[in-house]
């Protein structure tokens, strides 16, 4: 039998070895903390699974080696191992831009008042804010309006309200035709006072269409033309268009007899009926 003389008024944390088997005083008994004792009888080591495989640890000289790697850092105390991060830019790793940082990588220095980032496909450049000031307010003006035109929307024909909007059309270079609002060509066309009348003048390309007076002088008064890009043009430079959208906005003075005609052919004429809202 095996003979252990332990210590006689031993500390706490004191050692005793003997027999190939260490023990440690924790203050009231003596505890086994090593023994040289056969692998087979003890169940120290295990498999240690990784990225690459796996590893088995089959004798007593066998080690782990836990390396931290870049910003990271180990500690072991007692039992426990404690992995930290070590490096700058806070827990999610990586680091700050500095101001020439941002100006490198984001070419601010090249930026002008109201540019916006914008991705390129490859990079980021600055370009001009096409949403307008205040947040997407856009073009105020027809003449910026290609978007709109663009996408299908004839800014000509929504101009603004009109009683009427009259679809002209013609029969060669003989006459006007206002299908379906009147039948037959160069018909007499009726119209209040003090409203605004439009005329479609999409299909009649070569024949420049004109309101005139009575006695068949232009009348400019009112007449304000749109073109499908959404130019507009008034008075006198409104008349003689064959595209786009004529409005007539009609004094309410006005009454009696006025006309259409076309400025390249003498036969392309019919007369406009007006009669006073007001009277009515």
């Amino acid at each position: 039998m095996a003979k252990f003389d332990f210590p006689t008024s031993p500390s706490v944390n004191d050692v005793y070895t003997s027999n190939n088997t260490t023990w440690q005083w924790d203050g009231t008994a003596w505890n086994v903390v090593t023994t040289s004792a056969p692998l087979a009888a003890q169940n120290v080591w295990t498999t240690i699974n990784s990225d690459s495989g796996q590893t088995s640890a089959n004798t007593t000289s066998d080690e782990l080696t836990i390396t931290g790697g870049t910003d990271i850092g180990t500690a072991i105390v007692g039992d426990v191992i404690t992995i930290n991060y070590t490096g700058s830019g806070g827990g999610g790793g990586g680091s700050s831009y500095t101001n020439s940082d941002v100006d490198t990588h984001l070419n601010t220095s090249s930026a002008s008042t109201n540019e916006i980032l914008s991705w390129n496909g490859s990079d980021y450049a600055w370009v001009a804010d096409q949403t307008g000031s205040g947040g997407g307010g856009g073009s105020s003006t027809f003449s910026g309006t290609t978007d709109a035109t663009a996408a299908g929307l004839n800014v000509a024909k929504i101009y603004e309200p009109a009683i009427a909007m009259l679809r002209v059309d013609n029969v060669g270079a003989t006459s006007y035709t206002f299908e379906p609002h009147y039948l037959g060509n160069n018909p007499t066309i009726y119209a209040l006072s003090g409203t605004t009348i439009a005329f479609d003048l999409t299909n009649v390309g070569g024949h420049p269409f004109e309101i005139q007076d009575g006695s068949g002088t232009a009348y400019n008064t009112g007449v304000v033309h749109v073109s499908t890009t959404g130019t507009v043009t008034t008075g006198a430079a409104a008349q003689g268009n064959s595209s786009g959208v004529l409005y007539w906005r009609i004094p309410e003075t006005l009454f009696g007899s006025y006309r259409y005609q076309c400025q390249s052919h003498v036969s392309m004429v019919g007369a406009i009926s007006l009669k006073r809202l007001s009277v009515i």
